[in-house]
């Protein structure tokens, strides 16, 4: 069951989405949100132009006057927005908790991961330089790579009905996606909630042998879903057109599939779908 939701609060024009998924999350059960306002020890370092023997850093370290100045105005700013959350909170009858942490934002954000049970986080807003257009945060993808709990990333915005209903669970038959599973099986067994279970494969053979445990846990865990079975190789368009089409409010994946070098690269299926599919998309390595 989801008790504890990590919230990592950032200045995108998407956060009240985000906000709204962990308002909806944590609403069900009564669950508590905790709000993370990490302050990244990267915007205390200066970049210089360096020597090509690299005799120069690239990199030095303000004077501390300046240093403390700076820290002084970003914990200001962390405090007012963590106070802002909390009023939202208040006025919601939410539960919730805050923190500041100083440090790298991936590595905080993922080793506090761990006292919790989802991480809930917006598609950008998290770094200081512009991200591309259909491009996702780095923050959000060094996050992915490093939790150890399910990543919800929200979507264009929060249904408008205010609930989640229709929900896609993309299986490949990978451990991460099997994993993946445990978050379906939560959410997919919430009253009101369509639970579809997509398997893309190169024959319609191979893709009901793959489907078919991932069906049988769902129905051991009380949900009886709906099957689609499309036989194709280019698994992210077949995915992020089912959702579409399915108008699904949240997508369900593995971060990775089969390819055992997930720790070098981010999952490509992943990644496409992240950026070309406007669906909410839960994530679980």
């Amino acid at each position: 069951m989801i008790r504890s939701i990590l919230l990592p609060l950032s200045e995108a024009p998407l956060a009240a989405a985000t906000r709204d998924y962990a308002f909806w999350l944590a609403g069900k059960e009564g669950s508590c949100i905790n709000a993370l306002a990490v302050i990244d020890v990267k915007a205390f370092e200066i970049p210089v132009l360096g020597t090509p023997d690299g005799f120069m850093p690239s990199v030095v370290t303000p004077p501390l006057a300046e240093s403390q100045s700076l820290m002084t105005e970003l914990t200001a700013v962390a405090k007012d927005r963590l106070g802002q959350f909390a009023a939202e909170c208040d006025r919601a009858n939410i539960r919730y908790s805050t923190e500041t942490r100083t440090g790298l934002p991936g590595e905080v954000i993922a080793r506090q991961a761990i006292a919790h049970d989802i991480v809930v986080m917006s598609r950008s807003g998290y770094t200081r330089a512009a991200v591309p257009e259909n491009r996702v945060d780095p923050l959000v993808s060094d996050v992915i790579r490093g939790s150890i709990r399910p990543v919800l990333v929200t979507g264009m915005s929060f249904p408008g009905n205010g609930e989640v209903r229709k929900i896609v669970v993309a299986f490949d038959g990978s451990s991460h996606a099997a994993r993946a599973l445990l978050v379906a099986a939560e959410l997919g067994a919430r009253p009101g909630v369509e639970c579809t279970i997509l398997t893309v494969s190169p024959s319609q053979e191979a893709a009901q042998e793959i489907i078919e445990p991932a069906e049988a846990f769902l129905y051991h865990h009380g949900l009886v879903p709906r099957k689609q079975v499309v036989p194709g190789s280019r698994a992210s368009e077949v995915i992020c057109e089912v959702a579409t089409g399915l108008r699904a409010d949240m997508l369900i994946m593995g971060a990775y599939g089969h390819a055992p070098v997930r720790e070098m690269l981010f999952g490509s299926t992943t990644e496409r779908v992240l950026s070309h599919c406007g669906t909410t998309v839960v994530l679980q390595s």
